[in-house]
């Protein structure tokens, strides 16, 4: 339901698949098909299951619209969604659920949605999710900074652009020259997390609405640290990659962001010990590397916790 809409207007030139609604770019290489097949494969395990709760007669549990804009089978939404045995359907108006589908960085939905879909919606005041708003939302929760002023800093920062998505971080040795700078770009403090001495550690969680079902540990190498190329992922639970206070600061992080689904970027410095937020993203995608028996273990925690959502607003 919908996804064709998720491929209107798209165009390819020169091997790039471009989407107009979003802006993205996405090349059609080796690394595209070869993260479509557990897509396609995690899907055509949950077209099954929605056969197997026709065939035995269970009651559909909700219905749930994505808009303004349709969302492709290969987002987290999507996938939980149909995990959880909701039905997605095409009319918000109908829906029981509408879940604020703007694959932007910035969103006014909150603005311009119908009043009467507002009550039943969700990501509906996630606005912003820039990396200055998410720097500065980081500061005000945890209080201390991860944005650096790159004019005066001194040691080695990254830049990368202040746009979602986009994966192009560079390592930076501060200060820089006001000629030096990229207006376009944002510069925060560079965080060592290579506690085996050899890869990157990244912590991405799951998040929906005040709970962390699932983190991802991923490790990457340090040529391509700011890819979405893993050398390896493990999956653990909020407990093991968190304190318990440090859980409920990231829970008044989200809060403060708007989101109620999505997923966060956070490292964890080993010089001081601290977890650093360096990303929001409120229309994620799975970690494509697993294996599907992990992969669907964790897409039930997260869809555990959408079910619960949508049971909250539905009441």
């Amino acid at each position: 339901m919908g996804i064709l809409g998720h491929f209107k207007g798209v165009r390819v030139r020169k091997g790039v698949a471009h989407f107009p609604h979003t802006g993205a770019e996405i090349p059609l290489n080796k690394t595209f098909f070869k993260g479509a097949i557990p897509v396609v494969r995690l899907n055509s395990y949950l077209l099954l299951k929605k056969y197997a709760r026709k065939l035995t007669g269970q009651p559909n549990i909700a219905t749930l619209a994505f808009h303004p804009q349709p969302s492709g089978p290969w987002y987290n939404a999507w996938l939980a969604a149909r995990m959880a045995g909701i039905d997605i359907i095409k009319d918000p108006h109908s829906a029981d659920i509408v879940f604020v589908f703007d694959d932007k960085t910035k969103s006014k939905m909150s603005e311009i949605l119908d009043s009467s879909l507002k009550a039943k919606a969700i990501n509906l005041r996630i606005e912003d999710i820039s990396k200055t708003h998410v720097a500065r939302t980081f500061t005000q929760v945890f209080g201390y900074d991860i944005e650096i002023d790159p004019l005066t800093y001194k040691g080695k920062a990254v830049q990368k652009s202040d746009i979602n998505g986009t994966h192009d971080g560079i390592i930076v040795d501060c200060p820089l020259s006001p000629d030096e700078m990229s207006p376009d770009c944002v510069y925060q403090k560079l965080i060592d997390s290579t506690f085996d001495g050899r890869r990157s550690e990244d912590l991405r969680m799951a998040y929906v609405s005040g709970e962390i079902p699932v983190v991802f540990r991923k490790f990457k190498l340090p040529e391509k640290r700011f890819g979405t190329d893993y050398d390896h992922v493990d999956v653990w639970d909020a407990d093991e990659a968190f304190s318990a206070e440090e859980q409920a600061l990231l829970i008044k992080f989200c809060d403060a962001m708007g989101l109620d689904f999505g997923a966060v970027d956070v490292m964890r410095d080993k010089h001081d010990g601290r977890i650093y937020v360096v990303d929001v993203n409120k229309t994620c995608m799975p970690v494509l590397c697993l294996s599907q028996k992990s992969q669907r273990a964790a897409m039930r925690k997260i869809a555990a916790a959408l079910l619960r959502l949508v049971e909250r607003v539905k009441a």
